[in-house]
């Protein structure tokens, strides 16, 4: 890229109105004829493909994770006008978390697609070759003055740098991380928006757009202004005439108005979001197992954690990270050594990239900005996992984007700087191969609950999260005797699990074992789990009322049905079985009325069963009075 007020192949780049004509100058050397254009569309198309092929298997995957719950089990999404309510809040009972359009999305899909996941795997890989599409695009405007020839290998390197992370295999195999995906593809297009079009208002509404769309979609939008100011200083500072004062008044020429508007879709998101939750900014929480100091190093632990999976992800991928964080209080030789290493990279910078002027800096700081949100460096964090591979997205988006550009300033002396780019190109081609063959080979972890957890479990032996995981796969896939023995075993372990015992006790009630389920439940009354976790109450109220039930006392299970049903009434199970309790207690026409409110709550593949096994249940004939 050329510096502002310099000439490009003899073509001067006039800059009026502070830059209002776009960064990117073209000459003979940075314009491209029509015959370059479809070589490097060709060069993109290719790229994709590949990706493509890469990752096909994810469409045969099922629902894993949280969307067993959100688009199978649950009509959150599915029915009626339920959802206008739960894009603001309440979404999978979350309280912290003010993300609109991503559960707007989720809602398309599923009332396009209903519970079935093949067609909602599609959409994330679709999303998944977009993000690499704007990286490759991204990637070549940064370096547009130089020669076609350089553009092509950019845009490629780029795209498959970025389409064939193995980081990225997480969001694009988990349909719940759809989220990452979709803001990924609004910060890029903002950055676009920043970088491409002409003119300061139609500019300043795009990347405001931008901006306020991502930021409803999930909370690492945050970053976007600290890239806005690092693209735009990196580009002015090239300039060595242009004066500090100079570089700003010409920063705030061009994007102004930008800022002014980006600004203002930041105060009308944050208002969104405190008449949503009553809160303006996550609560900042401290983790009282640590100390100043180990919060500090707890920080610079999760920043060069997310370097290292950035430059070699090959080891150490799961989709859980469990890690005691009062072990960040002990100050040692080498975690003193990762702090000065986390110190010393921020550091490095912001030197190169102040007073170098320095892509490469540039490069340390974009990366380092878009990790901000995830370094639990002002909020608490909202899971058992220290860190996960998806938080890392945004960041590897723009290592991809600059990393290019960065490379391209870097000088050798000519002898060995062909060698260096041999040696270089052979690393990286199979660094290629090794990430392309590591995203086949977790593919299948992400295919099923029950390989998901088995993996999970396999990775932290010792994991909660782990354990509760896996129990409730084999108890979904309906392997009982593997359940039941792998209960025993976290009784014996003496494992503090609330929502295994839950787990357990829906089981026991499922195989009519009602001395198991009921010591189940004991174990877990009066567990502050219960109090603050919505999901797992509900469950523990249903699981009482189904005990009553099954003990034959319909009138006792009646007032806990409906207790889970005030929780949650776009759950169908508690309304149904309240509607064969209503029935036993000769309550036919209100048993009748409960059960045809619930029906079609349930996913399309299971009405028309649940609905003649009720049907039979609440047949005149067989209702009859409790005694």
């Amino acid at each position: 890229m050329a510096p502002l007020g310099r000439k490009v192949s003899g073509v001067a780049c006039r800059l009026p109105k502070g830059l209002d004509n776009g960064w990117i100058a073209t000459g003979e050397r940075g314009g491209v004829s029509m015959h370059s254009v479809r070589t490097l569309w060709a060069a993109k198309i290719a790229c994709l493909l590949v990706v493509a092929v890469v990752y096909w298997p994810v469409l045969h995957g099922q629902f894993v994770w949280d969307d067993v719950v959100d688009f199978a089990q649950m009509a959150w999404l599915r029915q009626g006008d339920a959802w206008w309510r739960l894009i603001f809040h309440g979404f999978n009972n979350w309280t912290h978390y003010f993300r609109p359009l991503g559960v707007a999305f989720f809602t398309l899909q599923v009332r396009l697609f209903g519970a079935v996941p093949g067609p909602m795997h599609a959409v994330s890989l679709l999303l998944h070759l977009l993000d690499t599409l704007l990286v490759g695009v991204l990637a070549r405007r940064l370096v547009a003055d130089r020669a076609s020839r350089t553009q092509l290998m950019v845009t490629a390197l780029a795209m498959l740098a970025y389409g064939l992370h193995p980081l990225l295999t997480e969001p694009v195999a988990w349909i719940g991380s759809q989220f990452d995906l979709l803001v990924n593809l609004l910060l890029l297009l903002g950055l676009w928006a920043h970088l491409a079009l002409q003119g300061r208002i139609r500019r300043a509404l795009a990347v405001s757009a931008c901006f306020f769309l991502a930021a409803c979609t999930k909370e690492s939008a945050a970053a976007f202004p600290l890239l806005l100011l690092l693209f735009d200083a990196m580009e002015v500072r090239r300039d060595d005439n242009l004066a500090l004062r100079q570089a700003a008044k010409a920063v705030l020429s061009r994007s102004g108005v930008s800022y002014a508007l980006v600004l203002l879709a930041g105060f009308v998101y944050l208002g969104l979001r405190h008449a949503a939750l009553g809160q303006m900014l996550p609560p900042a929480v401290a983790d009282h197992a640590l100390t100043s100091i180990g919060h500090l190093q707890e920080i610079a632990f999760l920043y060069l954690r997310y370097w290292q999976m950035l430059c070699w992800p090959m080891s150490g991928i799961s989709p859980i990270h469990p890690v005691d964080p009062s072990t960040f209080n002990a100050v040692t030789a080498s975690s003193l050594l990762l702090d000065l290493g986390a110190l010393g990279l921020v550091v490095a910078g912001c030197v190169l990239a102040i007073w170098r002027r320095s892509w490469t800096g540039a490069f340390i700081l974009a990366v380092s900005a878009a990790l901000l949100p995830v370094l639990h460096i002002a909020a608490a964090d909202f899971d058992e996992s220290l860190y996960h591979e998806r938080y890392a997205a945004l960041a590897l988006a723009l290592a991809c984007v600059l990393g290019p550009r960065a490379v391209l300033e870097w000088r050798l002396p000519a002898a060995t700087q062909r060698l260096a780019t041999l040696a270089g190109g052979a690393v990286f081609a199979l660094w290629l191969l090794l990430g392309a063959a590591n995203v086949r080979l977790v593919l299948p972890l992400w295919s099923s609950n029950l390989a998901l957890w088995q993996w999970a479990l396999h990775e932290h032996p010792d994991a909660v999260e782990a354990r509760d995981g896996l129990l409730s796969a084999y108890i979904d896939s309906g392997d009982y005797g593997r359940a039941n023995r792998f209960i025993d075993q976290l009784a014996r372990d003496r494992i503090p699990c609330v929502n295994c015992m839950l787990n357990a006790a829906i089981l026991a009630l499922l195989q009519n074992d009602l001395p198991r389920a009921e010591a189940a439940l004991d174990r877990v009354d009066g567990a502050p789990e219960l109090a603050s976790n919505a999901q797992m109450k509900r469950a523990y109220l249903q699981s009482r009322g189904r005990l009553l039930l099954q003990q034959g006392k319909p009138a006792e299970a009646e007032p806990w049905f409906r207790s889970a049903i005030e929780l949650d009434r776009l759950d169908p199970e508690p309304q149904i079985a309240l509607a064969l309790t209503l029935s036993l207690e000769g309550k036919p026409d209100e048993a009748r009325r409960v059960a045809e409110a619930a029906i079609p709550l349930l996913s399309p593949e299971e009405r028309a069963s649940r609905q003649q096994a009720l049907d039979r249940l609440l047949s005149p004939q067989d209702a009859a009075p409790a005694h």
